[in-house]
């Protein structure tokens, strides 16, 4: 098995603003992992919130050695060898899609049918809304308006965040959900702005506050009217095990778990703790938003649309047809480099 890689910047259409950064790109590492001519993609995408640089992971790929491996057969031991070099999670979620993409490739299977035994069905996706102006707002909404539900970013600015939602109302009857990215820094401010949204008809907040007020959670999520989602607070299963009492739901990332072997044990445990689950990505390619759209059918909320707004992706695959994923039928992850 031989592993090849690439740094590469991923542009967007436009700037794409939350509360805590605005950005035009972002950066991420392609890879593939070659057996025979046989070949398996992987994506790692870098956000401002997370830890790891891509500089990190590209050295943590730099020292791994896959030529001692003739198949992936046995998924367990390359990922005890994966674990043994380091752990840098963005890195191992873009390993992890390569060898699962290899493994259904190699088995003629798609990589769906190793966690979902369900068929293969749409699966509706929400369309999610940056911060900015009404001109900005109003543009989003017509490439939204085919989407079954929205997710709508927000600050911690009470004018804007009634504005934003009374703008996005006059113009859309889609059900609504929030995100603030961790903006607001007051439990006090972050209930009254949840119960003015409950008053909206909001379903849902994810992430009010920032992970170092986690304690605070508990006492916003006993006198919610809305159910409260962590991400940025939840990047692994230890997280759920540690922070499960702070949320209602966890939204569940590749990148931030380190790939969809991660992810499903994920969802297992947060089950276990009848957390409600969202699937969620960064900025991503059409690589790693196929990859996690072949856990789709496991979780309560999908929020799949990352790579929309991408002007030089790299890849096809899922496809958005009325806004609902259609993944392929072909073996593997069903992603094809162009």
């Amino acid at each position: 098995m031989h592993l090849k890689y690439d740094a590469y910047d991923l542009k967007f259409d436009e700037v794409f603003a939350v509360s805590a950064n605005a950005r035009t790109g972002t950066e991420v590492i392609y890879l593939e992992l070659e057996i025979n001519g046989m070949v398996g993609y992987g994506e790692a995408s870098f956000t401002p919130y997370m830890k790891e640089k891509r500089a990190d992971n590209l050295i943590f790929l730099e020292a791994l050695d896959f030529t001692k491996f003739k198949d992936v057969d046995d998924l367990a031991s390359i990922q005890n060898y994966i674990n043994s070099v380091s752990n840098y999670l963005p890195a191992k979620a873009a390993l992890d899609m390569a060898l699962l993409d290899l493994k259904g490739k190699m088995n003629n299977t798609a990589v769906r049918s190793f966690f979902v035994k369900s068929p293969n069905k749409p699966i509706p996706t929400s369309f999610t809304i940056g911060i900015g102006d009404n001109y900005f707002i109003l543009r989003q909404l017509t490439k939204a308006y085919h989407f079954p539900s929205l997710k709508v970013k927000l600050n911690s600015d009470p004018l804007y965040i009634k504005h934003t939602i009374a703008l996005i109302q006059a113009h859309s009857k889609q059900p609504i959900g929030v995100d603030f990215n961790q903006g607001i820094q007051d439990k006090y401010l972050a209930l009254e702005l949840l119960i003015w949204l409950s008053e909206q008809g909001i379903e849902y907040a994810e992430q009010p506050m920032p992970d170092h007020l986690i304690h605070q959670f508990d006492w916003l999520k006993q006198n919610s009217p809305i159910p409260i989602y962590g991400d940025e607070s939840i990047q692994t299963i230890e997280d759920i095990d540690n922070k499960h009492q702070f949320f209602h739901g966890v939204n569940i990332k590749l990148m931030k778990c380190g790939g969809l072997s991660n992810a499903f044990k994920m969802i297992e445990r947060a089950r276990s703790y009848n957390l409600k689950l969202m699937l969620g990505c960064m900025a991503e390619s059409v690589c790693a938003i196929t990859a996690a759209a072949n856990l789709a059918d496991l979780f309560d909320k999908v929020d799949l649309d990352g790579h929309l707004m991408m002007t030089n992706d790299l890849f096809t695959g899922v496809a958005i047809d009325n806004g609902h994923l259609i993944l392929s039928s072909n073996p593997g992850l069903g992603v094809v480099k162009k």
